[in-house]
Formats: C-alpha cells, structure tokens, sequence
C-alpha cells in the first residue's frame, strides 16, 4: 500500500486533534529545531489568517443578496411563496437594487464600515451540479474536466515549504474544525493541516523502535508520523487555548458557528500562528423547506460573524484576519414550490478589516440563463482564491501559478492593497509599493512604488525571511521605482518594505538562478 492510499484510508485524510482546546494529557515526541526555517517564514506572514467558512449544500443566493426592485425575480419565486418581500430586505446603502436577506441583519453595521464585500455571480464554466463532484472543483481549484485529489491551498503550502513534515513548525500550518482534512488541505505529497474534532482521547505515543523493516512498516512508520505532529500541534493549540481563556465579546448563544469563531478568537489571541481556518457549515441544501431553513442558517451565521468581527476588534487582532464565505453552487431561479434545485453562480462574503468593502460586480440578470435556469457566472471562483494568496498572504505570481491554482486568474479588489501587507492604520494614504519584475529576480529586480511625497522621510529595506537587513537606503520624494543589483544575494525568498513616519508597506521577493 503506498504511503498517500494509507494517509487516506488509515488517518482519515487529517490528523484527529481534541477539540477542547484544554486538558488531554499529551506529551510532545518532537519540537521544530531552534532557528527552523517554518519558524522564521511563519513569523514573517503570521500576521496574515484567513477563515473559510464553507456553506456546504449549495447555498441559494438570490436569497441571499436579494434583488428586490426586479420583478423577474419576484415571478420566478412565486411571489409570496419563496421571494424575500421587498420591505423585508435588509438595504445596502450603496445599490437601489440589491439588499441583504433579512435574516443577514447583523452583518449591515460591517457592509457600512466598509469591512464587507459581496462578489456577484461567483462560479465556474461548465458547472457541475452534483454536490460531492461541484465541492472536489471548489476545494481542489481544478477545472471541472480535471480530476484532483489535491488542494488549492495545499499546494501553496507545500512549495512554500519544501522541507515538510521531516521538519514540523511549532503550530500547525492550518486548521479544520471537523473529524477530518478536507481538499483544501490535502497535499500532493503530504496533508498540510490538521482536523480538530470534538474528541476527548489522543493516542499515547508508540515505543521509539523503528519498524520499516517489519510486516506493514510503512504503514506503521506513518502511524508514527502522524502521532508525531498530533502531538506538536495538538500542545501548540492546547497551550495558545490556556492562555487565553475567555473572549472579550459575547458570542450568541446555541449557535455552534459562534463556539467554533469564539475559540478561533481566542487563539488568535494567544498568538498561534496558524494562518488558515476552515469551518464547514451543513444544511443548505434547500429543496424544500428553503424559507425557514434558510433563514435560520443565515441568522446562525450572521449572528456568529459579527461577535467575531467585534471580538476581533476588542483584542485589537481585526487588521490581521478575514473571513470568506464559500458554497459548491448557487441555486436555480426558478422555485421549485417550497424550495430551489442545484444552479450554478451566486454571491460570496469577504468579511474583515482588511476588506475594501462594497459590492464587486453586477447584479444578476434573471431572464438570461443557462441550461435548466441557472444564474450566469461572471467570476471564476479562482480569482478569489489568487486575491486571497496574492493581496492577503502577499505571494508573487509564480508562486500563484501553477502551485495553487493551474493557470492565470485575474485578481479582484478585495483587499486594502493589491501589493501585500498594509498596515491599516493609515488607509487612505497616497503610499503604495508594487510588486517587484522580474519576480523571481535572478541579476536585477525593479520594485515600483509611488506616493512619497515632499517633506516625507521614507526608509526602504530588503530583509531575509528571518529578518538579517541586507540594503537599507533613503527614498526621495517623488521617487517612482527602486533598483536593486541580486547578484551578490543567495536564492530564496525576501522580504522588502518601505516605511514613513505614518504608514509602512511590505512585500516579498524571490531570487532563482
């Protein structure tokens, strides 16, 4: 049996960590080695975590961001039965013609604080309608044609860091509430999370003798393996639990979406540098039933949202998480009577200090559709995904393209900055710095920036990952682009930034010959 058919059949596909975020008595087998190189990378990005919170079924968006001055969709849900009615909808203060379901209340205050933002008609080209074969395209960013065991976000991961599992950070890379990995974390070569379910026991730690020698050993080998970084991380987050107890905003109560973001809070908190969650939400799958079903879900969800975006905010971690919504498809425009069948487009949240805010595209247009009446795609669910990696984690094009996702996907403006990491304190000032070309550098690299005005003191530096400064120099006023000779820099990955007295941005670089 090779080694990734019993990653999957024998671990379920994830590492099983207890839940409690408190007292199970695990020792750890191993550390990462003082000065390991996941420690100095993480370091450098923790300040970067991104929720996923999966609406699994098929979450119906018309429902949802509801266009409730177009009468196509008020004939089409058989108006009375199944549309929200227009004095319902929750108003967005920037659109005549699109609201929130009324359910989605909650998440108002943040749309107008700018810390929201909806992207119209989210999909793919030749939408698969079946749940289980639709949420292997979302989870694995492959075309619907390509068939992947592997995910999107996996993949970056693993040529981040090439060095993994025989060197483990101190805290796991992500985390999936559930009892095990789904896609997203699945690796080509290796699992790049791990699950933490609701369980009370971790299995003890098996004698050190090796066993690749005997009947079954490789499997045993990995059962080691997996033991082995259950127990580094399952302390890490243990120990980030202990230290910080109790939140700072009261979470809704009988709402499990809000225990599982209360917990991710305060862990956060605590400084785990953990920097993807993924939480997955059932129950969408309204055939029937849609109105209450869906409303409840909603209430659930939106309730849960805002507590933590307000917890956040009162531990003064807000700048550095986000949040984004993701479903296998929309949902026909047509009612069905009591409920919607499997479509194909709909909206997606991106939820967070970070975000722009306001609306990302069209409205949906109801009497042009396709197939069986399903919602026209105007997004590639994909170009989410390359904003999340390129303007949230700041990664480079090649760094995008072909490890994550299998080509070229135009970014969106989701993020404060389209360049990298933004300090957010000062938004609105006219600073920006771009990314650097070539990129990889091999001789030469330009870094392109603009916004140092007169009377400024600017300050440009180029750092390793794990912080040596290797140039440092004055930036004039007016200066539009920075030249550095990389002849005489080891390959890797760098860092470079430019600071004033106000405002400081950072990207990163990377050297190949």
């Amino acid at each position: 049996m090779k080694r990734r058919s019993f990653l999957q059949k024998v671990a379920a596909t994830g590492i099983v960590l207890p839940m409690a975020l408190g007292f199970p008595k695990v020792r750890a087998f191993a550390q990462a080695p003082e000065g390991s190189p996941f420690a100095r990378i993480t370091s450098a990005n923790k300040d970067h975590i991104f929720v996923i919170l999966r609406l699994a079924g098929g979450n119906d968006g018309l429902n949802t961001v509801v266009p409730y001055t177009n009468q196509d969709y008020y004939t089409a849900r058989a108006e009375g039965s199944l549309s929200i009615p227009a004095n319902e909808v929750v108003k967005l203060p920037d659109s005549s013609t699109l609201g929130l379901h009324p359910a989605l209340a909650p998440l108002l205050p943040l749309y107008q604080e700018k810390k929201m933002a909806i992207i119209q008609n989210v999909g793919y080209t030749n939408q698969n309608q079946s749940h289980f074969r639709s949420t292997d395209i979302w989870l694995s960013g492959s075309d619907a044609n390509v068939y992947s065991n592997s995910g999107w976000y996996a993949k970056f991961l693993e040529q981040q860091y090439p060095d993994y599992p025989n060197t483990l950070p101190t805290d796991p890379f992500a985390i999936e509430f559930g009892t095990y990995l789904s896609t997203t974390l699945i690796g080509e070569k290796n699992n790049m999370g791990v699950a933490v379910s609701n369980l009370s026991y971790v299995p003890g730690l098996p004698d050190t003798e090796s066993s690749a020698n005997t009947h079954a050993g490789e499997e045993e080998e990995y059962v080691r393996e997996v033991i082995r970084q259950s127990n580094i991380f399952s302390n890490a987050i243990i120990a980030a639990g202990l230290k910080q107890t109790t939140n700072k905003f009261t979470y809704p109560v009988n709402n499990q979406l809000g225990v599982v973001l209360s917990a991710v809070s305060r862990i956060v908190a605590a400084g785990l540098s953990t920097q993807m969650y993924i939480i997955n939400i059932g129950g969408y799958d309204t055939h029937s039933g849609q109105l209450d079903g869906q409303s409840n879900l909603h209430q659930q969800m939106a309730d849960a949202v805002l507590a933590f975006q307000r917890d956040l905010e009162a531990f003064g971690t807000d700048k550095k998480v986000s949040l984004m919504t993701i479903s296998e498809f929309g949902r026909r425009v047509v009612s069905n009577g009591t409920g919607t069948d499997h479509g194909s487009a709909a909206p997606m949240f991106v939820i967070g200090t970070g975000v722009k805010g306001g609306i990302i595209g069209t409205d949906p247009v109801l009497t042009d559709t396709e197939g069986a009446g399903n919602l026209k795609m105007k997004y590639d669910f994909r170009q989410l995904y390359a904003s999340v990696l390129g303007q949230w984690f700041g990664a480079s094009e090649a760094e995008i393209t072909p490890n994550a996702l299998p080509r070229h996907f135009e970014q969106l403006p989701i993020f404060h900055t389209t360049t990298g990491v933004d300090d957010f304190e000062t938004n609105t000032s006219l600073l920006t710095l771009g990314q650097n070309y070539p990129n990889p550098a091999s001789t030469q690299t330009t870094i392109p920036l603009q916004g140092v005005l007169s009377g400024m003191t600017a300050q440009f530096k180029l750092t390793t990952i794990d912080g040596k400064e290797v140039i440092s120099q004055q930036v004039m006023p007016g200066q539009t682009s920075i030249s550095v000779d990389t002849r005489a820099l080891a390959t890797g990955s760098y860092l470079y930034s430019i600071t004033t007295g106000t405002s400081r941005r950072t990207m990163k670089m990377t050297i190949e010959r």
